[in-house]
């Protein structure tokens, strides 16, 4: 039976940046993606100042920016009568998952191949791929919302994504409205890239775009998992805080670097996998508070709207904080 430190089910987004930096690290890690890239996946396509330092640190910012990633400067935020424009305090980015995945899976640590079962035995785990078994000290769970490995917390929303022929220019434009948020970014090919999550008994309404992609349900809160979750198995992070992107690549770096210390100092798994939460817990409880606070509210526009009165700018420069 092979035998590597560390196996990631999922190679996307989260499971790209873990396995990046494990390696970058000297850990010997592997991570196995079903999909084939290139390959579209429901995504609002902006990435926020924090997500582009980020890609900076995984050394592949230059990689995005040639893949056709363009700066977004500005934000248009609508709700209700509330309609505002202002600058962002540092660029973010807009591009599309394709593009942006198949930047991030280019590394010899991505592998295709599907993961059907995963048993602890011991101090080692055991990932049961097809025709093919691997020996693991550590296994991270980068297979998204709808992971089978991780126990999460459904709601009746379901995003919905598409593409306009017609670019945003520099702006994230935003807005909600009666059946659930979304916006618009520009992205490669001068188009835009178009998402909203909507609750589930207006979804019907949404379909006819052509090309348009459908996920979900989506889940916020993790309730149980054995491994380290990272990106959104371990639950989403609001799409109105536009930092989504963001909390994939931080989730999966912070998972690598209690995984490659702990590896180094001879650190038990349930220690690493608690160090990792603790963490991931402590950089993101604020977010998902503020976000389980406004997705309550925004049930009942008017009181959302009445709170909406102080300015989105302020809100999103204290997120993206």
């Amino acid at each position: 039976m092979k035998h590597v430190d560390v196996v990631i089910i999922g190679s996307s987004l989260a499971g790209a940046a873990c396995v990046r930096e494990l390696c970058r690290r000297g850990i010997e890690a592997v991570a196995f993606e079903r999909d084939s890239f290139p390959r579209e996946k429901v995504c609002g396509g902006f990435l926020s100042p924090g997500a582009v330092d980020l890609l900076g640190e995984l050394d592949v910012l230059n990689s995005v920016r040639d893949a056709g990633a363009v700066e977004v400067r500005s934000a248009h935020v609508r709700f209700g009568d509330l309609d505002e424009s202002f600058e962002l305090p540092r660029p973010g980015l807009g591009i599309s998952r394709k593009a942006l995945d198949a930047v991030l899976a280019n590394h010899s640590g991505v592998q295709h191949g599907s993961v059907h079962d995963v048993r602890r035995k011991g101090a080692a785990f055991s990932v049961q791929l097809e025709g093919e078994s691997i020996s693991a000290r550590v296994v991270v769970d980068a297979a998204g919302k709808l992971s089978r490995f991780t126990e999460r917390r459904a709601v009746d929303q379901f995003g919905i994504q598409f593409y306009e022929p017609e670019a945003c220019s520099d702006v994230l434009d935003f807005w909600f409205f009666r059946d659930g948020y979304g916006g618009a970014v520009t992205v490669e090919c001068g188009r835009s890239n178009a998402c909203f999550l909507v609750y589930k008994d207006a979804l019907p309404r949404y379909l006819n775009k052509p090309g348009c992609r459908v996920t979900g349900p989506v889940a916020y809160d993790q309730r149980v998992s054995e491994f380290l979750a990272i990106g959104d198995a371990a639950g989403m992070i609001d799409p109105f805080c536009g930092e989504g992107m963001r909390h994939a690549l931080d989730t999966g770096i912070l998972a690598a670097r209690a995984v490659a210390e702990g590896l180094g100092g001879g650190a038990s798994y349930d220690a690493m996998r608690g160090r990792y939460e603790r963490e991931r817990a402590e950089r993101w409880k604020g977010k998902r508070r503020i976000g389980s606070v406004a997705r309550r509210a925004l049930r009942y526009p008017r009181v959302a709207a009445a709170g909406f009165t102080w300015k989105p700018e302020w809100f999103l420069r204290r997120l993206w904080e």
